[in-house]
């Protein structure tokens, strides 16, 4: 097929992997259409036919008068000239054709050119990626081959070609989020079809997508081909650089992509401002009727306590702001690239919500991205965690030497975990040994709402609003109490505890937010809190005259605080106004999850603390540092090859255990040192760590931190159960211990105290 300069190349915008038979349907350029049509026809998929390059190929163009069809000919006639059957007729038009031949060409090239020039050209699409497979160059000769293209979870074919090169020039389009860009690969399988056997895997390359900064938006290059196990995706990079010179061929490949910039931190907004200049609660949301309306509501009457009733049975809400469905904002509805489940489809339309369909699916799609290249078997995955922990019961998690917390911040911590605890209801209560017994709890009336005010010694009245049920995704459960010890609101946010707080767990799609990166689970919860209970708050603000907002929360709860405190303080001036100068949020976050990029965690050290114990992994665990557990679980397979499965579980001694973790050091060390690290999130806010003392392991200190022991995670056998609820319940009162040992911490003066950035406690009798 004749090559034509500055065509755009059709494009395959299929929902799932194609055949030949499917391609043969559709059309490509040798349609009956004009060439100004043929440029602005949408992007298809090119026919199975192969045309050989010395086939000659007739394209037809349309006058203003009418159309005419391509010609089986050697030579076509382009003119307007209306031919017959007649053998008579044409002999007598020859001669006039052969005269007027080169001027009709010449006007027609004329009149086409100057179309294209003013006929607006078809933008390339934001966050698509074209790829056309043009041809393959390889040491060995293949019979049929086609390509499998595979982006996360996006899947397409080439047709079987009959030449040994390949020669498809065919064109595919995938979708691509921020997400993808930063972490996704393209990879493209060669196969070679045989008819009676199994087809025969060639070769692999890829092409990370991140790779794809600083050039042209469209081009043509060639990408090595390698043997699967040796592709870039299943090699630890370290056994990467071994294998350089064992590529098989390359694949030629067009493509057109417009990268997607990175976010950028405002002009108005340093790093270190604890407070975002934004706009009104009321012009943010101006279209929102019923955020308006409900603040509206809360505002101006004292009991508007109808739409937001405590409730704890989910049966007997009747609330249009909880029946309403929430927009999840990495789920485009009318996006047809979406790949299609029809399993969970039939499945999820008996059994769950729509909504929560949606998030399956993006769940599904974050697993299959992240699966790609991870080629190991169960027995290597175990081998993998058995020599991680090996080596990591070696490294010495770093402490940093800035003295203990003091009393005041210790103090603030425990009275405030306190909160966070009772959210779990009578279950997390009794399951750090402070409840009434299990059985008796189970069959207590109103028993989460009953426990709670007996945990926390408040009255009856002070827990304002509570859901200890919610049963929703991105809806965690809750409760808002008065707390006349502070003088504040507290709004206490559940953690992980049902399935659909799993899910919003796993939605960890990196979303663009603020001039940095967000979790995107946690920040769908976050808005839904600020859309449908900041109103009711506000109220409740108003109404006790209080003089701050406190938000805690623990692992989910804690990371959806965080995001939630960010969202508040940029309406911090308009609260204070409200209250004539005198309101402040805070937060306090305790084993929170990563949320939020590093600029933007360390921009609201003075509002959100968060507390860790030791090597929790919940606290350093987001998509990127998972990325990066991925390739050292595939550098320790490599290194323990040598010992076998028998050495590795039983019989391995320390000069064979030596190498192996000598190896994974080198791994681990060309991670830190990379050029292009996995973007990673990290906890929010000023970070405090409780330790055990080195020589007495009783005694817990709790010490200022850096939010980078978010970079890496340690792959310990405690890592997990420090997560519990029952060691920071333990933690708190041993850290307010070892504090009071120290002199300097046992009396604070006034002008310290007015200093102090957090609420301080008008009575500690609860303590």
């Amino acid at each position: 097929m004749s090559d034509l300069s500055g065509f755009s190349l059709p494009f395959s915008r299929s929902k799932t992997m194609t055949d030949s038979s499917s391609s043969t349907a559709q059309g490509g350029v040798g349609r009956s259409a004009s060439l100004p049509q043929l440029i602005a026809q949408q992007p298809i998929r090119r026919p199975q036919t192969i045309t050989s390059p010395t086939q000659s190929t007739v394209i037809a163009f349309a006058d203003n008068k009418g159309s005419t069809s391509p010609t089986s000919s050697s030579s076509s006639i382009l003119s307007g000239t209306t031919t017959t059957s007649s053998a008579s007729t044409v002999l007598d038009a020859s001669a006039k054709v052969t005269v007027s031949s080169s001027s009709a060409a010449a006007q027609l090239l004329s009149r086409v050119s100057e179309e294209i020039k003013q006929r607006p050209w078809r933008p390339l699409p934001d966050k698509r990626l074209q790829i056309n497979v043009k041809r393959v160059e390889l040491n060995e000769t293949l019979q049929r081959p086609y390509v499998i293209l595979t982006l996360g979870d996006q899947l397409f074919q080439t047709s079987t070609s009959e030449h040994q090169h390949g020669n498809w020039n065919e064109g595919f389009e995938f979708r691509v989020t921020y997400h993808a860009q930063l972490f996704d690969s393209l990879q493209l399988d060669l196969y070679d079809k045989n008819i009676l056997l199994r087809d025969r895997h060639v070769g692999r390359a890829e092409i990370k997508v991140s790779h794809l900064e600083g050039l042209p938006e469209s081009f043509t290059s060639f990408y090595e081909i390698w043997d699967r196990t040796k592709s870039a995706s299943t090699m630890s990079n370290l056994a990467g650089k071994k294998t350089l010179s064992s590529n098989i061929g390359a694949v030629q490949l067009r493509i057109h992509y417009r990268y997607q910039k990175p976010p950028q931190l405002e002009d108005n907004c340093p790093p270190t401002l604890s407070i975002v200049p934004a706009p009104r609660i009321s012009n943010e949301l101006e279209d929102d009727d019923e955020f308006l309306a409900q603040l509206s509501e809360a505002m101006m009457d004292e009991d508007s306590d109808t739409r937001f009733q405590k409730y704890e049975d989910t049966d007997v809400k009747d609330s249009k702001a909880q029946q309403a469905q929430l927009k999840f904002a990495t789920v485009d509805d009318g996006d047809d690239m979406v790949v299609q489940y029809p399993i969970l489809d039939m499945v999820g339309s008996w059994t769950i919500a729509p909504e929560t369909q949606k998030v399956v699916k993006a769940v599904i799609r974050l697993a299959a991205a992240f699966g790609q290249g991870f080629e190991l078997t169960h027995a290597q995955i175990l081998t993998a965690v058995v020599v991680l922990e090996r080596f990591y019961r070696d490294i010495t998690s770093e402490r940093m030497d800035t003295g203990l917390a003091t009393l005041e911040q210790v103090e603030h911590a425990g009275y405030f975990w306190r909160f966070s605890m009772a959210c779990y209801g009578w279950a997390g209560i009794n399951f750090v040994g402070k409840g009434n017994g299990i059985i008796k709890d189970f069959i207590r009336w109103r028993s989460d709402h009953a426990c709670a005010i007996d945990f926390l010694r408040i009255p009856k009245e002070d827990l304002l609003a509570y859901e200890f049920h919610a049963s929703k995704v991105f809806h965690p459960s809750y409760y808002v109490a008065l707390d006349r010890a502070t003088n504040s609101i507290v709004l206490a946010i559940r953690g992980t505890m049902s399935a659909f707080d799993t899910l919003t767990d796993l939605v960890c799609e990196y979303q663009q937010w603020k001039g940095g990166l967000v979790h995107g689970g946690m920040k769908t919860s976050a808005e839904w809190f600020m859309k449908n209970l900041v109103p009711q708050i506000v109220a409740y603000i108003f109404k006790h005259k209080v003089s701050a907002l406190n938000i805690v929360g623990h692992s989910l709860g804690a990371g959806t605080a965080s995001i939630l405190t960010m969202m508040l303080l940029d309406h911090q001036d308009e609260l204070q106004s409200m209250m004539n100068g005198h309101f402040r949020i805070q937060c306090h976050a305790f084993a929170p999850a990563c949320c939020v990029s590093k600029d933007l965690a360390d921009r609201y050290t003075e509002n959100i603390r968060c507390y860790v114990y030791e090597d929790d992994i919940v606290s350093r665990l987001s998509y990127g540092s998972m990325m990066d557990v991925k390739t050292m679980m595939l550098g320790a397979v490599e290194a323990a090859a040598h010992m076998g499965l028998t050495k590795v579980f039983l019989t391995g001694t320390d000069e064979d255990w030596n190498e192996t973790l000598q190896t994974v050091a080198q791994v681990r060390q060309q991670i830190k040192a990379a050029e292009i690290q996995h973007p990673k999130l990290y906890i929010a806010g000023a970070v405090f760590q409780l330790w055990r003392h080195l020589e007495d392991q009783d005694r817990v200190e709790m010490k200022p931190a850096s939010n980078r022991l978010c970079e890496e995670v340690l792959i310990k056998p405690a890592a997990l159960s420090q997560h519990l609820l029952g060691i920071l319940d333990n933690a708190f009162p041993k850290a307010r211990e070892s504090s009071m040992m120290i002199p300097s911490n046992r009396s604070v003066s006034p002008k310290t105290l007015s200093k102090e950035t957090t609420i301080h406690l008008t009575n500690r009798a609860t303590l």
